[in-house]
């Protein structure tokens, strides 16, 4: 035990904490957890294609194998974040670990065994929603734990490595999923994280004190849970299908989903203010500073770690790259994370979120600028242009995640960081379905739409206007309908069901015109998401202000116990 006398602006107040001994080997289990649950987001995107194979799974299936996860995930962060602070943080992260690596045993074991009349693909998917629910439970805990094992500077450093952690475990994936596809198989991806699970659990059970909302009721907010979790499902849902062509963004299935999803938030925020003891209390939102982080959050991932799925496309597809060799060449973006990561963590309890927060912003809004320098040209020359764009990114993105968590733990008293942090999580995983889906409608319009006009403008010698028009229309219907593969390959290599194509005699003007419109159609999106991350950088100037930090006085009670 150690006193404390901490002076804030009402009144002299004395108190003893506790220090954990064994604090740092606590941030080590949070930081397993997390590290977990983000790296399965990116992790399996490189295996889909053979587990495709594998289990003789269609398309749609494969993405549900991605979106089982993610909804999982986003629905439940800020329910799971509460009821830890409700009945303790370090039992329910625990038990979210347990889930985690349950799930991703029988993701595992889904090739070799079915459960009743489900197929293979089934468990797969129902398995990765089970994973979800264990990460969507690691997430917000592992702030909230950090939040109240430290204090002072070294709460700064530790959220500091939090956040090297939360950018390294993005970015990652596909470096580690690429190396255990092509030296182990699919199913490693996810035995993998069994063992690396039950030493979670067992460090976390050694090294983390248990805190909890000593003024919180122990029982759950229904109405609150109901609620919310119906408007989050809703509109992630709808973002993640609006995409579909057999949907689209103004079929009346995503208009109902969007309206359900608004209906169910108003419901939620009109209730929960009239209760005493909210799951998530809307007034945190009357913060400024809160507010302006979780812009950020959402901004981080809807303008940059969305444009993973694009990079990732245009390495391989476009420009040839394995998996692991594409996976290799983000480690720019990744790893210098953990350069800046831990010195903004430890400046910002000195100099405040702010200066730190948008100095990071103004780096990543010029690499993703500089992104926009890619052409159709050599691959290793193409590679070689994004370079600096990657590591300006990384800087950048180092420097902005501590303090976004930094704020968002720090601007509420210390028995509502669960709450805090569950907020902060779904800011960012609305921002990442957001910029995938925005974007990629985005990029698919603009591409078609190139292809149209520059495709319909050719001439072709000897040939009736008429019936030159009926075969370019030909030619444009089947490079649509091969969408992904037309927009990033450029036809490079014509596989049988588009030899088709080949055989016209446009086909090298048509094929250098697919090529230019998806390269051109990439540095709008990037253009885009640069708006979006400048937009979110004006919030910081406007909303982030060190006087609204609750946690430099440590003034709010805390309890501990078993």
């Amino acid at each position: 035990m150690t006193g404390a006398t901490e002076t804030t602006g009402r009144a002299s107040v004395s108190r003893a904490y506790p220090v954990n001994p064994r604090r740092w080997w606590a941030l080590a289990a949070t930081c397993v957890g997390l590290f977990m649950a983000l790296l399965d987001v990116t992790i399996v995107n490189v295996a889909l294609p053979t587990i495709g194979r594998d289990l003789n799974a269609q398309f749609s299936d494969l993405q549900w194998v991605i979106n089982a996860y993610a909804l999982a995930l986003a629905v439940l962060l800020v329910s799971t974040g509460r009821i830890g602070d409700i009945f303790g943080r370090k039992r329910i992260f625990i038990a979210g670990l347990g889930l985690f690596s349950l799930g991703s045993l029988i993701c595992a074991l889904s090739s070799s065994v079915t459960i009743g009349g489900f197929s293979h693909i089934q468990v797969l998917i129902a398995a990765r929603a089970f994973q979800g629910i264990g990460g969507s439970v690691m997430l917000p805990l592992s702030l909230a734990i950090i939040s109240a094992t430290f204090s002072g500077p070294l709460r700064g450093v530790a959220i500091g490595i939090y956040g090297g952690v939360t950018g390294l475990a993005t970015a990652v994936g596909p470096v580690i999923g690429g190396i255990l596809v092509e030296k182990v198989s699919w199913q490693s991806i996810f035995y993998l994280n069994v063992p690396i699970g039950v030493v979670g659990m067992l460090l976390a059970l050694w090294a983390i004190t248990e805190s909890r909302d000593a003024s919180a009721p122990r029982g759950i907010d229904v109405f609150g849970l109901v609620t919310l979790s119906v408007s989050l499902f809703c509109l992630v849902l709808a973002l993640i299908q609006g995409n579909d062509p057999d949907k689209g963004w103004t079929s009346p299935y995503i208009l109902t989903l969007f309206a359900v999803a608004a209906v169910a938030l108003i419901v939620f925020i009109i209730g929960e203010l009239r209760l005493k003891h909210p799951m998530v209390d809307p007034r945190l939102f009357g913060n400024a500073s809160f507010t302006g982080a979780a812009i950020v959050a959402f901004a981080l991932s809807a303008g940059l770690f969305s444009l993973f799925f694009f990079l990732t496309l245009y390495l391989q597809n476009y420009l040839g790259f394995s998996a692991l060799d594409a996976g290799i060449r983000f480690l720019p973006l990744s790893g210098l994370v953990l350069v800046t990561a831990p010195l903004a963590g430890a400046f910002t309890h000195r100099l405040g979120a702010k200066p730190i927060m948008f100095a990071g912003m103004v780096m990543i809004v010029a690499a993703v600028l500089l992104m926009t320098r890619i052409s159709a040209g050599d691959a290793q020359a193409d590679w070689l242009v994004l370079l600096p764009a990657f590591i300006l990114g990384g800087l950048g993105s180092g420097l902005v995640n501590p303090p976004i968590a930094e704020v968002a733990v720090g601007t509420v008293n210390r028995d509502r960081a669960g709450m805090a942090s569950g907020v902060s999580a779904v800011c960012r995983q609305i921002g990442t379905a957001f910029g995938i889906a925005f974007l990629g409608a985005l990029l698919t319009n603009r591409y078609n739409a190139r292809i149209h006009d520059h495709v319909l403008a050719l001439a072709v010698p000897g040939v009736p206007p008429q019936q030159a028009l009926g075969i370019l229309h030909g030619i444009v219907s089947g490079i649509q309908q091969a969408g992904t593969f037309a927009a990033s390959t450029g036809f490079r290599n014509v596989p049988s069901q588009f030899a088709q194509f080949a055989q016209q005699p446009l086909f090298p003007q048509i094929q250098r015109i697919v090529q230019d419109a998806f390269i051109a159609s990439l540095q709008d999106i990037f253009r885009v998401a640069a708006v979006i991350l400048a937009v979110a950088a004006l919030a910081v100037l406007a909303l982030v202000k060190k006087a609204d930090m609750r946690h430099a006085s440590e003034d709010e009670p805390m309890s501990f116990g078993a």
